[in-house]
């Protein structure tokens, strides 16, 4: 291949250049967002032209010391082409130059980026191949102990305060609920025992784990025709020492909304049936706190078992060991521990990131903030298949928000010890056993998937 004409790029002693016509645009180095399991030579991200790119440090792949962004000298040089997700961190960009064919040398070493070297003026400018040089990126495992260890390069920008709510539908409308209030998730799919003398809304008593449930229809309670159906499902939410089941259509995510986007109403609004509205980008999410959870557990009182502390509730306390959110991946259940799960959304769409580990599928931005996603398909070895009930599971792990995608959110239930095998595995820490041992769901060892070494 002949070179036509050269960017030179200063740096310390040495001079490098790259051909022209891999430079799209070159511009100051703008700001700089942290980017979890970063590949060797990755800096990050950054934003050019509206789009979010890799931020590659030319002098990491060269060896040599880390260019100083801070630097007025600095500069990002964007790409053309198969690299056009990326952009170049150099130190300083000296000159362009148009090649006189009788001063350069050209280099045939495979896997050596210097593939020409060029006499200009009083110096030698070594000529790289920018395909040969991001292959380096390749070449370096990301370390264990950068994520084990909980300390990262980069500190995230904190987010405003803000609340967690578990989001549901009835009929076509959205509903959010506090997830404080909610104990677990269970399927609707039960034989309810009829309660004489009740409302329609009140659908009967369930046993859940050998106590009775009462659950309420929210739905009829809210004027909606259920929509039975698969995805149907009952919140079992505990307040002021009593729980309630309350069913609903289907689960829509669990997530965090800024405290200004939640509007407070008025007690007169709708009958008391709403307590505010959650401004979510281009919709509004009706939701109801502590006061339509007490109408409604007064309304029923008579019917309802406390769960004031007795012998059993101690019981129950002493063999809790976990709450699982449990999920499907290729028609297969397995479980993450709730704990460290920050939320979950609806699939979207991530950026691709070059160069970077098969099991890495890209980024995504959440509110500003940048997630990578991190596939357990390749972790385990199973095709990928993302369908309308696919979801992105967003967990904190570390400092570091880690998404992945999932086939369909199935539960969230609360496990005893009792129901935990433990198992020693590259991935998972437990089998847990559910519905008197029928039902066998993987537990996931997160720490264990993120932290151990991408190959």
């Amino acid at each position: 291949m002949q070179i036509e004409e050269i960017l030179i790029i200063k740096n310390a002693q040495e001079s490098y250049a790259i051909s022209t016509d891999d430079i799209n645009q070159i511009s100051r180095v703008p700001e700089l967002m942290p980017l979890p399991l970063r590949p060797y030579g990755t800096r990050g991200l950054c934003s050019v032209g509206g789009n979010i790119v890799s931020m590659v440090d030319m002098n990491q792949l060269l060896n040599i010391e880390e260019v100083d962004i801070k630097d007025h000298k600095s500069r990002v040089i964007s790409l053309n082409e198969n690299l056009s997700s990326n952009t170049l961190l150099v130190s300083d960009v000296y000159n362009t130059v148009e090649i006189d064919q009788s001063r350069i040398e050209y280099i045939s070493k495979e896997d050596d980026p210097v593939i020409a070297i060029y006499k200009y003026e009083k110096s030698l400018v070594q000529v790289l191949s920018l395909e040969k040089l991001f292959s380096k990126m390749n070449k370096v495992s990301i370390e264990v102990e950068e994520i084990a260890s909980g300390k990262i390069k980069d500190t995230l920008k904190t987010e405003e305060p803000s609340n967690r709510f578990l989001i549901f539908s009835m009929g076509n409308e959205q509903y959010a609920l506090e997830i404080d209030y909610l104990q677990e998730i269970i399927l609707a799919d039960n034989d309810y025992t009829d309660v004489a003398g009740s409302d329609d809304d009140l659908l009967g008593l369930i046993t859940l784990r050998d106590k009775l449930l009462m659950v309420i229809d929210l739905r009829i309670y809210y004027g909606f025709k259920p929509q039975e159906n698969d995805a149907n499902r009952i919140l079992v939410i505990s307040y002021n020492n009593k729980k309630i089941g309350l069913c609903i259509d289907a689960i829509v995510d669990i997530k965090s909304f800024y405290k200004k986007d939640i509007e407070y109403l008025s007690d007169t609004f709708d009958g008391n049936k709403i307590a505010g509205v959650i401004h979510d980008e281009e919709s509004i999410i009706s939701f109801f706190n502590d006061k339509l959870l007490n109408e409604i557990l007064t309304k029923n009182d008579t019917f309802i078992e406390s769960s004031t502390k007795n012998d059993d509730d101690d019981d129950d306390d002493e063999n809790f060991a976990m709450e699982a959110i449990v999920f499907k991946l290729a028609s297969k259940e397995y479980a993450f521990d709730v704990q460290s799960v920050d939320e979950i959304i609806d699939i979207v769409d991530s950026t691709n990131v070059a160069f970077t580990d098969r099991a890495i599928d890209g980024i995504i931005n959440i509110r500003g903030q940048i997630v990578t996603m991190l596939s357990l398909f390749s972790k385990l070895n199973i095709d990928t298949y993302v369908n309308e009930e696919s979801k992105i599971i967003v967990c904190n792990i570390a400092d570091n928000r880690i998404g992945f995608v999932v086939d369909s959110v199935s539960d969230i239930l609360i496990i005893k010890e009792e129901d935990i095998r433990k198992e020693d595995d590259q991935y998972f820490s437990g089998v847990l056993s559910l519905d008197a041992g029928e039902r066998l769901v993987l537990l996931m060892d997160i720490e264990k998937i993120v932290t151990k070494e991408l190959t």
